[in-house]
């Protein structure tokens, strides 16, 4: 469908500011007009179906990527678990819902955000117009809360089959700055035989004296790893 002269302007002006996501307050500046032109503008658009209405007063390029479109929803985010192991290209798995992690709680029906506190809000970078986290943190996510992952087994696969993708050290040095004795426990027992003497005595250092379960979705209590201090339950 054919656009009008102001409609086109207001798309190039979004393209060419690499805008996907807005507000009409924030449309209304980029054109230096008024709020009730700028909606006349929007409604025309969305009938032509070049922009999306995300939610009362936020709409979105119709093409816009939805790793930026949820990031927008819950800021500051970014994506990890498994929605980040598959872009990387670590895992064949696609989620279903992106997963984002956030210090802000929220619900979506399109988007996942767990919620994590800010001294573990760290470990990633900006790719285009969205930020991810890295390869290491993602893991290290992953193991923090597997079920995000696909689970324990399924953490441990990818790991061990991407192993010389990863930078070791970071990603011990994330699982201590996380300050979580079962990230640091099943990344240990997951590692074990990858493991040199130095950084596998830097984890189990740290991992406490209490005991865990290897896969948290399973409270069996038995076949426990006296070293790493876990139960191997895996289903």
């Amino acid at each position: 469908m054919q656009l009008s002269k102001g409609e086109e302007k207001a798309y190039e002006v979004l393209r060419k500011n690499k805008i996907q996501v807005f507000r009409l307050r924030e449309l209304a500046l980029l054109l230096e007009i008024d709020k009730t032109k700028t909606y006349n503008l929007i409604k025309a658009l969305k009938k032509k179906k070049v922009i999306d209405v995300l939610s009362s007063g936020t709409y979105s390029l119709n093409d816009a990527d939805d790793f930026v479109v949820g990031a927008y929803f819950n800021w500051p985010s970014y994506v990890s678990f498994l929605s980040a192991l598959n872009y990387y290209g670590l895992s064949d798995n696609l989620p279903k819902k992106i997963t984002y992690v956030s210090v802000k709680y929220k619900r979506h029906k399109r988007f996942v955000y767990v919620c994590l506190s800010k001294n573990r809000f760290f470990g990633y970078f900006k790719i285009g117009d969205f930020i991810i986290a890295e390869k290491e943190k993602a893991f290290v996510d992953s193991l923090l809360f597997p079920k995000y992952s696909g689970g324990v087994r399924e953490i441990s696969r990818l790991l061990l089959e991407n192993i010389n993708e990863l930078d070791i050290k970071k990603l011990i040095n994330y699982a201590l700055r996380v300050n979580s004795k079962m990230v640091l426990r099943r990344l240990g027992f997951i590692l074990d035989e990858k493991l040199n003497k130095k950084d596998k005595n830097t984890l189990l250092k740290k991992i406490g004296k209490g005991v865990g379960f290897l896969d948290p979705m399973n409270k069996t209590r038995k076949d426990l790893n006296k070293e790493w201090r876990l139960y191997t339950n895996l289903k």
